[in-house]
C-alpha cells in the first residue's frame, strides 16, 4: 500500500508539473521539457553506453542535448518546416565537433550524438511547439498518452493472454494495445468536445491510433534498452515510477506523429 501511494503521489506531482507548465504558457514549457531533456539524456547515456566500451561522458551527454534543445528556432521549435534544416544541421555539427574531439569509437559515438538531437531534443522540443500553437493541444495530447497507458495496463492486467513481444517486455498483450487504444479513442472525444476546440475533433480522432502505435513502439524500444543493459528502471528520479526516461518513452515518439498530424491536418 505504501508503495502505492509512493507512486501515486509521484505521478501526481509529474502532471502537475506539465499542466501546469502547459497552463503558463510556452516559456514554462520551454524550461521544464529542457530540464527533462537534459534528464532524460543522462539516463540514455548509461542504457546506450555499457561498461568497458569508450564512450562520453554522461555531462557532455547532457550538454549536448542541452544545445541542441537550445538551437531550435526561439519557442517555435518546428513551426516553420524549413526552420529544421539549420538547427538539424546546427545541432548535429556541434555533435561532430564534440566527438571528433574526444572519442576512439567514433561510429558508435556518433549515432549516439545523432539519437540526442533525434531521439531526445527534438521530441522534447515538440512541446514548446504544441503549447504555442494552443496549450490544450499539448494537455490533450497529454491526456491521450496517459489514457493509452492506463487502458494497456488495466485491459492487459484483467484479460491479457496473447503476449505482444515477450522476449522485450514480457507483461505487454495484445488485448492490452487494444485496450489502450479504445482508450485513447475515447480521451481523444472527450479532448475534442470539452478541453480543445481549436483543433477539429476528427484530427484528434485520427491521431488516437497512431498516437497508441507511437507511444507502443517507444515503449518496447526503451524496454529492449534496458533489457540490452541489464536494468530494470533507467533512473531513479520519479519514486515509484523509475527514470525520465520510464516515464516519457512513450511520448518520445508520440510527440513528434502528434505534432506532424496536427501541422497536416489541422
Amino acid at each position: 500500500m505504501k508503495e502505492v501511494a509512493i507512486r501515486a503521489a509521484s505521478g501526481a506531482v509529474y502532471v502537475a508539473l506539465v499542466l501546469g507548465a502547459a497552463w503558463l504558457g510556452a516559456w514554462a514549457s520551454w524550461a521544464l521539457f529542457l530540464l527533462v531533456a537534459v534528464l532524460a539524456a543522462r539516463e540514455w547515456h548509461d542504457l546506450y553506453w555499457r561498461s568497458g566500451e569508450a564512450r562520453l561522458t554522461s555531462g557532455v551527454s547532457m550538454a549536448l542535448t542541452a544545445v541542441a534543445y537550445c538551437l531550435g528556432p526561439s519557442l517555435l521549435a518546428l513551426t516553420d518546416s524549413w526552420t529544421a534544416v539549420p538547427w538539424l544541421a546546427g545541432s548535429w555539427s556541434v555533435a561532430v565537433i564534440a566527438i571528433a574531439l574526444r572519442e576512439s569509437n567514433r561510429p558508435k559515438a556518433l549515432v549516439f550524438a545523432l539519437s540526442l538531437v533525434a531521439y531526445l531534443a527534438l521530441p522534447f522540443l515538440c512541446a514548446p511547439w504544441m503549447v504555442q500553437r494552443s496549450p490544450s493541444l499539448l494537455i490533450g495530447f497529454m491526456l491521450m498518452l496517459w489514457a493509452n497507458d492506463t487502458g494497456a495496463y488495466l485491459v492487459g492486467r484483467a484479460i491479457g493472454r496473447k503476449k505482444l513481444m515477450p522476449s522485450v517486455s514480457p507483461g505487454k498483450t495484445w488485448e492490452g494495445l487494444i485496450g489502450g487504444m479504445l482508450a485513447t479513442l475515447l480521451a481523444a472525444w472527450v479532448v475534442a468536445r470539452w478541453v480543445d476546440q481549436d483543433v477539429d475533433a476528427t484530427v484528434w480522432l485520427i491521431s488516437a491510433p497512431f498516437v497508441t502505435a507511437a507511444s507502443t513502439i517507444g515503449d518496447l524500444f526503451e524496454s529492449f534498452m534496458k533489457r540490452k543493459s541489464g536494468v530494470k528502471d533507467s533512473g531513479a528520479i520519479m519514486p515509484g515510477h523509475g527514470g525520465v526516461l520510464d516515464r516519457f518513452d512513450g511520448y518520445l515518439l508520440a510527440a513528434p506523429v502528434m505534432a506532424l498530424l496536427v501541422r497536416l491536418l489541422a
